[in-house]
């Protein structure tokens, strides 16, 4: 509804563009004052910060009063300098010093207020008036009019229904970023915690390795000089030595790579401290506990856990949102304009209604968009849905033909370190060539070896098996469905 007093200034002929132009002048100077009393904040150069950022993470430590008080918030203490710190005491370090975190939670404080601006009610609107009329009648004590008008909007109960919903929808989809940064977070440290382990499990078998090399090369050195063994034998027993020290230096470095990844895991800088003694993960438990439960049980603690699903459902409920926000927007939202004008010495009192309608060709195609975006998101849904059964039902398969696999190394190694004390038994008796313990010696092994890689195919199958769940094995079977 335009103005009283615009209404009289399009009837006067030839004198519109100039008093409209003095009256939108006076309008927007009066916009600009009100701008001008806002107070934004000030805009932070984050280049400046570089060099506290640097300072802050090459200070990071385990031995920190701000993450004492945060395992404290979730029940739990700092370990002391002799005890060994589990998995999920690290877990929630990694999740402390996680940037992702920060980066979600601050979206999500972003949502937050955008939505309580989208909440926010339009119920009043304050408009004033300042026109300037070139045409005026010698009775008239002054050229100028000035008015205020109000806006009210009626409350619409579906619309407004549809923006909730629609702002709760935002702000539980940026909360589930949080919480998928945080089960990332574990994922990652939980593969470093495996690899970590496996390498210090080579290097132990390396150094062993190593050990029987050396003990080789100085009976064949022994053997050479009684004449016993020719210079061949003793050359191959020295390359032998030295492929198996180069195996240990190799190992030695893995260690030390597997070390820095566990702690870029944990987000702590490469200048710390050695790692504090960590405590091995029960995989036999996880193992057993992950079995207590049938795939039916095993099927519904995915479908309630995985987040991803859940953004899924969040997704399908904003579009849902959307679409209930399109249709509630093609019915009119009913307006009172009323307000109050001095024009040129004469009191006016308006009352004004607003009824805006929208065409309902144009807004048609609002909501078929709308409504093919809440199909697909719900297509999308059941199609997850069905990939989370596929790969659980994987997950098991994998994890029982890892167990199985584990073993029967296990059992080889057993039978192959049976076979090696037979032989050392035989050597001190003097049945056997003392060669026969080294072939014996290197036989058991490489059945360690295969055991070893075994555990890890097994390690990694269960890792598997909990981020398929998304829940931690070890409470699978007390907690059951969170």
């Amino acid at each position: 509804m335009l103005p009283l007093s615009l209404l009289r200034l399009q009837s006067a002929e030839g004198q519109f563009p100039l008093t409209y132009l003095k009256s939108l002048a006076v309008r927007v100077a009066f916009a600009l004052i009100l701008a001008g009393c806002s107070s934004p904040l000030p805009y932070i150069d984050q280049s400046s910060g570089q060099e506290a950022t640097r300072n802050a993470f090459a200070a990071r430590r385990l031995e920190s009063d701000a993450l004492n008080q945060f395992l404290a918030l979730a029940g739990q203490t700092l370990p002391s300098k002799d005890q060994a710190w589990d998995f999920e005491t690290l877990a929630m370090v990694s999740t402390f010093f996680n940037p992702d975190m920060a980066v979600s939670e601050a979206h999500w404080r972003e949502t937050l207020a955008s939505s309580e601006v989208l909440l926010s009610p339009r119920s009043l609107q304050l408009d004033f008036l300042a026109d300037h009329h070139s045409l005026t009648e010698p009775s008239r004590p002054t050229p100028w009019a000035w008015g205020i008008g109000f806006e009210f909007v009626l409350p619409d109960a579906d619309r407004r229904a549809a923006k909730t919903k629609l702002a709760t929808g935002q702000v539980a989809l940026a909360r589930l970023e949080v919480a998928i940064s945080g089960w990332r977070g574990r994922s990652v440290l939980r593969s470093a915690w495996i690899e970590y382990f496996a390498a210090q499990g080579r290097d132990r078998l390396a150094e062993q390795q190593l050990e029987i090399a050396r003990t080789h090369f100085s009976f064949m050195s022994r053997r050479v000089e009684a004449g016993l063994q020719g210079r061949g034998d003793l050359q191959m027993a020295q390359d032998l030595l030295k492929r198996v020290e180069n195996d240990r230096a190799e190992s030695q470095r893995a260690v030390a790579s597997q070390e820095a990844q566990l702690r870029a895991s944990l987000h702590l800088p490469p200048n710390t401290n050695q790692l504090p003694l960590l405590k091995a993960l029960d995989w036999e438990a996880m193992y057993a506990q992950a079995l207590v439960l049938s795939i039916e049980k095993l099927q519904e603690l995915a479908l309630n856990n995985r987040l991803d699903l859940k953004e899924a459902e969040a997704r399908y409920a904003l579009a849902d949102a959307k679409l209930r926000l399109e249709v509630a927007q093609q019915y009119p939202e009913l307006n009172l304009r009323p307000g109050y004008e001095w024009d040129q010495g004469d009191h006016r009192i308006r009352l004004g209604l607003g009824l805006p309608i929208s065409l309902p060709a144009a807004h048609k195609v609002s909501v078929d968009t709308a409504s093919a975006e809440r199909d697909t998101q719900g297509k999308m849904l059941l199609a997850k849905q069905e990939l989370v059964l596929q790969e659980l039902a994987q997950a098991r398969l994998d994890c029982a033909a890892a167990r199985d696999r584990l073993k029967d190394m296990t059992l080889a190694k057993q039978w192959s370190e049976r076979a090696l004390d037979q032989v050392k038994l035989g050597i001190r008796l003097g049945e056997l060539d003392p060669l026969q313990g080294f072939e014996a010696e290197q036989k058991t092994m490489n059945a360690k070896s295969q055991t070893l890689e075994a555990e890890l195919v097994f390690q990694k199958s269960l890792a598997r098996l909990e981020d398929v769940l998304q829940q931690p094995l070890s409470t699978i079977s007390a907690r059951g469905s969170q």
